[in-house]
């Protein structure tokens, strides 16, 4: 099978192997469901049955894949990005991400597109309102672009991957994608005033996941202040009470370092905190279950947290970590 002839599916994960350095195993525990299916067993928990990943996932026909197999895919794309931005040989930023997706790469998936008999106008559409400049960052509309690709990967369906990226852009980012601006080749643009509000610098947002999918509104992490509080009871400036009756009152404390880290430490919770890395899934304790830890020791645990990790509070109150600027 030629590059001319894959399925939006295989273009998905052709195009991270090619361009992205990940493999198809790596691209399947990041975009696969952990819910389990009728037989009891998740998607996820398959990724090393080669047989089953490549026959009903990657190189499944068009029409027979079947949406259960996957995790919410504005999730599925920010683990994704994640992972590329993470990478030990040649991590990519948020421009070259962008430009993979935008530009002469991503023609793989529009290709795929069209033979799968889709309408391509949205999706190059949107493409180019991504490409250009707008209110968005370079790192959202990498994220757009992503959630804009997953989708038609996994869907096969143009009008499904645009209503995606919309509602993503719209829950995520508080912000419709606007018509770009036509400037004129023989006009120069107009240089910006220097008393234009200076540019925002990036934070970090919480957004809970119930049952897989994004729910609410991000929860922005103000670098100003000593110390978020999650928690069940947390009434503090910037506290995050979003959360699930097990959660403690005084659940996690989330802040920014002096060098710019996002840390995370417990606060003595009953139920204990658990990161899950958007990279490669590893599971770090920030805070083990009271009646697992050892009273005796002193030591906290600080732990660093990234865009795409999930945060796993008590059983079931979990978060996603985002990046982004706040809309106003």
């Amino acid at each position: 099978m030629t590059k001319d002839d894959l399925t939006p599916c295989e273009a998905l994960f052709d195009m991270m192997k090619r361009y992205g350095g990940i493999i198809n195993k790596e691209l399947a525990s990041l975009i696969l469901s952990g819910r389990p299916l009728s037989d009891g067993i998740s998607p996820v928990s398959r990724i090393d049955d080669k047989v089953w990943l490549s026959r009903f996932v990657v190189h499944a026909p068009i029409g027979s894949l079947q949406e259960s197999y996957f995790a919410d895919y504005s999730t599925s794309a920010l683990r994704v990005v994640s992972r590329l931005k993470t990478q030990k040989r040649t991590a990519f930023s948020s421009q070259r991400i962008l430009d993979m997706i935008c530009g002469e790469e991503g023609k793989e998936m529009i290709q795929a597109l069209v033979k799968a008999h889709q309408d391509v106008s949205i999706y190059e559409n949107v493409l180019q309102r991504l490409s250009c400049e707008s209110g968005f960052t370079v790192n959202e509309r990498a994220e757009m672009a992503m959630v804009l690709l997953v989708t038609a990967g996994c869907t096969a369906n143009v009008s499904r991957a645009a209503s995606q990226v919309i509602d993503f852009a719209k829950q995520v980012h508080g912000a419709g994608m606007a018509t770009p601006l036509i400037t004129p080749k023989t006009l120069p643009r107009p240089a910006r005033s220097q008393a234009a509000e200076p540019a925002q610098t990036p934070t970090f947002a919480l957004m809970r996941l119930v049952d897989g999918f994004l729910s609410g509104n991000p929860h922005w992490l103000d670098p100003s202040i000593d110390g978020i509080e999650i928690g069940s009871l947390a009434l503090g400036e910037g506290a995050i009470n979003d959360v699930d009756p097990d959660v403690s009152g005084h659940h996690l404390s989330i802040w920014r370092s002096e060098e710019g880290e996002w840390l995370a430490k417990g606060l003595g919770s009953t139920h204990g905190t658990v990161l899950i890395s958007g990279v490669d899934h590893a599971k770090t304790v920030i805070e083990a279950p009271r009646d697992q830890r050892d009273m005796n020791s002193e030591t906290e645990t600080v732990v660093p947290i990234h865009p795409g990790d999930e945060l796993l509070l008590a059983s079931n109150t979990r978060f996603i970590v985002l990046e982004g600027i706040p809309k106003r």
